[in-house]
């Protein structure tokens, strides 16, 4: 995928290119356009970050023949023999059919009725055949199927065939899964050697290591999903901009190492005299081969085949020159065009040519006298290869040695947040440190900045080669506000190159006011802030949410001490993302220790939810966060009758970190983060009920990102 971003210095541009900018950095989706497809084998670094699926299969033989079939949704897997006997429409218990397979037709009831009817007759198996012309294709029996025998579909003209020949004789069926059948693709990437892969962190962003997969060397997606491999560790650059697209790099563990031709980064003096010499560089991906201008409804053309594209490098100044003009008018300020350093472009002459959306995190590549050398990495743009408008790529030869510190160094997680802590009380974490130099090394640690973070001293200094350790970090803030630092790594070889991790935290206060109105139990104490903190609500009881503008929260926390249950009633009236409910505007947010667990937005009464707490203490906190623009409803969260049971265990608790979730609910992926605001439009009155509660995760996508005076387009695809 590739996320393509543009500045837009005035609020004009936003008019002129209409787009829902209610997302907070809603991710795009490039593609190649004006290519054609790739040669196999000719890019076999090229990587695609993958989705794999499993996908069931079924058989039928008779008469030693094979006979088409249909796999069943939910169908229980197996092997069945026996005579084949008609069960009619399988509306009522089958008779006769005590260790033989059922012959049902398709009708009015209900697919899984028909199968435990077959069971319930001592049946082995079940075939049912389609009451119309064609095969019976998506037939399912439900998840909450609790038959045990297998089941496949055939057509109806293949199941008159069996009525005239295959009555009275053994057939077998079977119904097998076969893991990781099938793929899909949203990002591309780049194979460095050994276990990494390189990609843009818009790709990754708000991924987990168990939610996607990598295809090293694919070229046809719809082949080779078995070859796809597990993540062991995501490293996103420490100092990304979600907003920005700036320093918009990933790298990406695996958990085994593959052998494969691997693409060389490209230094930055190679880099710069390629930009302004105009060399010929080659984009390459599976996103849409479909080019529009900014703002502009199309239809995506998705291939299965790798594609690729050449272009031409500019020069930053050209690059910002363009895009200003381009967005904002004739002889605009070339500083207007969003354009760092960390960043290079590529076009062509009046375009049509381009990487789109779904391209985001695959390379651009250099044909040097040292071989092909990569440039950079898919990121930004606005519309897709339309003139004026040049694809914007994460300038790899700016992050050598932030690369080579990880997956040749010393490397550290990149980020550790605290989320949210009560001044003057302690919270700890595990950072892990991995010796990826080949060598064994003494490393030393520093902090540098807000000296509310610590280490303990005597962790972690001797690795060997290949070898991590977990380094405990504290943070214990004496004032309110935002908190950060840097942890250093130092070796005792200079030739060896280290990472960094960068800490952050939040500290509110202590709450006698929450205290005394909502404390049912000396377990619980309770601090309140953010830009403003929660009050009492004097015509619902409890609390709601404080006034606060965009970008801005209002923060309310529980340390409860010991396991037991927590249950609370909660409400929202809030701007809603109507378009998808899973990527909320403005939202009520729950996280339990800094995992984000639940939200909800909308317009939602009060509703009980309840979780299990299971650390010796836990950090509940309920953050009221709105995005960059727009006020609608009450635009507050509502808490109120919130009890929590102590567990009698009878003995000390234990410490794990994580809850478990509510009974009625799944854990969701951590929100995105809120992009900066526009205008908002006036508050309206609270509808009726326009949004529910999600625990799904997942990234957003869009294509063109207003911010201020800023239009950003990322190209990122993310297949159903």
């Amino acid at each position: 995928m590739k996320i393509f971003r543009m500045m837009a210095l005035s609020a004009a541009l936003i008019s002129a290119y209409p787009v829902s900018a209610e997302n907070t950095n809603t991710l795009i989706k490039p593609r190649i356009v004006g290519g054609q497809a790739a040669s196999e084998g000719d890019w076999p670094w090229m990587s695609a970050l993958v989705v794999t699926s499993e996908q069931p299969v079924s058989l039928l033989t008779a008469k030693g023949g094979e006979i088409a079939t249909q796999p069943f949704i939910f169908s229980p897997q197996g092997q069945a023999n026996g005579e084949v006997v008609d069960c009619g429409l399988g509306d009522q218990v089958c008779v006769n059919v005590q260790d033989k397979v059922c012959f049902i037709e398709r009708g009015d009831v209900q697919f899984a009725t028909k199968v435990n009817n077959c069971e319930a007759g001592g049946g082995v198996g079940a075939i049912i055949y389609n009451n119309a012309p064609g095969p019976l294709l998506n037939g399912t029996l439900f998840a909450d199927f609790t038959g045990s025998i297998p089941v496949v579909a055939i057509s109806q003209e293949d199941g008159q065939a069996f009525k005239d020949n295959f009555f009275g004789n053994q057939v077998e069926i079977s119904v097998t899964t076969l893991l990781d059948a099938a793929q899909s693709s949203f990002c591309g990437a780049s194979f460095l050697g050994s276990k990494w892969v390189l990609t843009a962190s818009h790709c990754v962003d708000g991924e987990t290591t168990d939610s996607f997969k990598v295809n090293v060397g694919e070229y046809d997606l719809a082949n080779g999903a078995q070859n796809a491999i597990s993540v062991a560790r995501i490293y996103m650059h420490p100092l990304y901009d979600s907003v920005a697209l700036n320093n918009d790099v990933a790298l990406i563990e695996l958990t085994q190492a593959v052998n494969a031709p691997a693409i060389s980064i490209s230094s930055s003096i190679t880099t710069d005299n390629a930009a302004v010499d105009h060399q010929t560089v080659t984009a390459m991906g599976w996103g849409d081969r479909t080019g529009y201008q900014p703002g502009e409804e199309h239809l995506a053309d998705i291939p299965e085949l790798l594609h690729q594209v050449d272009l031409q490098l500019l020069t930053n100044l050209e690059c910002n020159t363009t895009l200003a003009n381009s967005v904002i008018g004739p002889d605009s300020d070339p500083s207007q065009g969003g354009i760092t350093d960390a960043m290079i472009c590529a076009a062509v002459a009046g375009g049509g040519k381009s990487s789109c959306q779904g391209d985001s995190g695959g390379p651009l590549v250099l044909n040097t006298n040292e071989g092909w050398q990569q440039v950079g990495v898919v990121s930004w743009g606005v519309g897709c290869a339309a003139d004026g408008y040049p694809g914007v790529y994460a300038r790899v030869a700016e992050f050598s040695d932030w690369i080579t510190g990880i997956y040749q160094g010393i490397a550290v997680e990149q980020t550790l947040d605290f989320h949210v802590a009560g001044v003057d009380h302690t919270q700890t974490s595990l950072v892990r440190v991995s010796n990826n130099s080949g060598q064994a090394v003494q490393l030393s640690y520093a902090i540098d900045g807000d000296q509310s973070f610590t280490f303990t001293h005597g962790e972690c200094v001797s690795l060997a080669a290949g070898a991590s350790c977990d380094l405990t970090v504290s943070f214990q803030p004496n004032q309110i506000g935002d908190h950060r630092a840097v942890l250093n790594i130092m070796a005792d070889n200079d030739a060896i190159k280290t990472s960094q991790a960068y800490l952050s935290g939040r500290a509110i206060q202590l709450s006698t006011a929450l205290n005394n109105s909502l404390s049912n139990s000396d377990n619980i104490t309770w601090y309140n802030g953010g830009e403003q903190g929660w009050q009492a609500d004097t015509v619902n009881g409890g609390i709601e949410s404080g006034v606060i503008d965009h970008l801005q929260s209002s923060i309310a926390m529980a340390i409860i001490t010991g396991e037991g249950e927590l249950s609370f009633e909660w409400a929202v009236s809030s701007e809603a993302n109507t378009e998808n409910e899973n990527d909320p505007f403005d939202a009520l947010y729950i996280y339990i220790n800094g995992i984000a667990f639940d939200f909800i937005s909308g317009e939602l009464d009060y509703r009980q939810v309840s979780y299990q707490l299971t650390g010796a203490e836990n950090r509940v906190t309920w953050v009221y966060q709105k995005d960059q623009q727009v006020s609608e409803g009450q635009d507050k969260g509502y808490l109120r009758n919130i009890r929590f049971t102590a567990k009698d265990t009878g003995s000390a608790p234990t410490a794990p970190e994580t809850p478990s979730a509510p009974s009625n609910q799944t854990t969701p992926s951590s929100p995105a983060a809120p992009s900066t605001p526009s205008t908002p439009s006036a508050p309206s009155t609270p509808t009726t009920e326009s949004s529910s509660s999600s625990s799904s995760g997942g990234g957003s996508f869009a294509w063109l990102l207003p911010l201020l005076a800023t239009l950003w387009l990322r190209r990122k695809t993310k297949s159903a």
